[in-house]
C-alpha cells in the first residue's frame, strides 16, 4: 500500500454539538480548537485551572499519556473516570468527546 497524506487524517467529534472535524494526526487539541473556533472552553491553557476538562467517550487510547500534573488538576475539578484536560492532549487517532462534569462538592 502506498502512503498518501490522507492516511494521517483523523476525526475529532464533539458529542454535545455533533460537530466533527478532520485534522492531521499529532495535532494539539488546544491549537486545533483555537485555530478552528471549535466548541470547547479553555482557561489558563497550561493545565492548572481545569476549565478544559473533558471525557473521551471513544478513542482514549488515541491521545498522549496523562502527566502527574494533569492528574493532580483533574483530581481537584472532576470526579469523572477517564477525564482529561483538553489543553494537554495530542490527538493521534479518532476521538469522540464531551465536557466532563464538575466535581461534586458537599
Amino acid at each position: 500500500m502506498r502512503y498518501t497524506p490522507e492516511m494521517s487524517k483523523i476525526r475529532i467529534t464533539f458529542l454535545e454539538t455533533g460537530a466533527n472535524y478532520e485534522v492531521a494526526a499529532g495535532t494539539s487539541f488546544l491549537e486545533f480548537c483555537q485555530e478552528h473556533d471549535a466548541p470547547h472552553e479553555f482557561g489558563c491553557t497550561v493545565g492548572s485551572c481545569g476549565t478544559c476538562r473533558l471525557v473521551l467517550e471513544e478513542g482514549a487510547d488515541h491521545v498522549n499519556a496523562m502527566t502527574e500534573e494533569e492528574q493532580d488538576t483533574l483530581y481537584m475539578v472532576t470526579d469523572e473516570h477517564g477525564a482529561r484536560l483538553g489543553c494537554q492532549l495530542i490527538v493521534n487517532g479518532d476521538i469522540t468527546l464531551r465536557r466532563a462534569k464538575d466535581k461534586d462538592v458537599d
